[in-house]
């Protein structure tokens, strides 16, 4: 048997049984590359959100680490980043990321439903590679509105900082009011919508880390700098020269698939949102894994 090449990193803030969906589902389908799993559990949890049953199930293959500052989806101080490191280890996935022993470390958000070995399609696709997973938010961006620009094409599509300012304006993004203060006017490429997905996104460590605070100057890939977690990091890679391999992911994967909105955000302050996608979340688990582990996950 090979080696196991992967770490998991998960960053969990509330939905203990959609984060059970996410894990189980994962170690179901792509469980022969995975050795650890490491969860960052974030130090505030909405609506008593509890997973002590949750890690009693996943066992000693998981790593828990508890930030000691809730950061939420504030922008972070770039100049505690590099020295401090109980504040880099409260960004999601870090703590991971610098105490990983394997060579790739598999990235997901907690409210995922694999249906495919994903990370063993991801480990195919990566070689040359920083990084492998779904390039986006072309759905936001000016360049992909005009048809200029893709997530196969991110690295072609180089525009000056006068010829994407007057693209925004012509076909601006439901985010364009934001781009004057997150664009630099002398290195306007990669745009800024460009990243590597969080939710789904496998990353070459030996490559990463030597350019990712705090070994390089890249800041952390889950701080939140420009538009998005992630933006700041891929603007970094790519002006080193180091590529990502776009892949898609929807074989595979399916990401908040329990929400009418695409996204996990408005379950996180609405408790009836939230509750209503729990109950869909538990009664998958009841349906794909048993009564018995849907017992487990209620301390039963």
């Amino acid at each position: 048997m090979l080696p196991k090449q992967v770490d998991i990193a998960i960053s969990v803030y509330g939905k203990p049984f959609q984060t059970a969906v996410t894990l189980l589902s994962l170690l179901e389908h792509s469980g022969e590359h995975i050795g650890r799993i490491h969860i960052t559990l974030e130090k505030r949890q909405p609506f008593g959100a509890e997973f002590d049953a949750l890690f009693r199930m996943l066992g000693d293959r998981i790593s828990i680490h508890q930030p000691r500052f809730w950061l939420g989806i504030r922008p972070q101080r770039s100049r505690w980043l590099m020295h401090w490191k109980p504040y880099r280890h409260s960004l999601r996935y870090q703590n991971a990321w610098e105490t990983s022993e394997k060579p790739f470390l598999f990235i997901t958000h907690n409210d995922m439903l694999y249906s495919g070995d994903l990370i063993g399609e991801l480990l195919a696709r990566i070689p040359g590679h920083i990084a492998a997973g779904p390039v986006g938010q072309c759905w936001n961006c000016p360049a992909s509105i005009a048809g200029k620009c893709g997530p196969d094409r991110y690295s072609e599509f180089r525009p000056t900082y006068p010829e994407w300012v007057d693209l925004a304006k012509r076909f601006p993004g439901p985010r364009a009011a934001h781009y004057a203060h997150v664009v630099d006017p002398a290195s306007p490429w990669p745009l800024p919508e460009c990243r590597v997905n969080e939710w789904s996104a496998l990353i070459d460590l030996r490559q990463a880390r030597a350019i990712t605070m705090p070994i390089g100057k890249a800041v952390p890939f889950g701080a939140l700098f420009g538009l998005d977690i992630g933006t700041q990091w891929f603007h970094a890679m790519a002006q080193l020269g180091a590529r990502v391999k776009h892949v898609d992911i929807h074989s595979y994967a399916e990401h908040a698939w329990t929400s009418s909105t695409g996204n996990g955000h408005a379950a996180l302050g609405d408790r009836a949102v939230y509750e209503r996608e729990e109950a869909t979340d538990k009664a998958y688990l009841k349906d794909h894994f048993g009564a018995a582990t849907v017992g487990m996950l209620e301390g039963g």
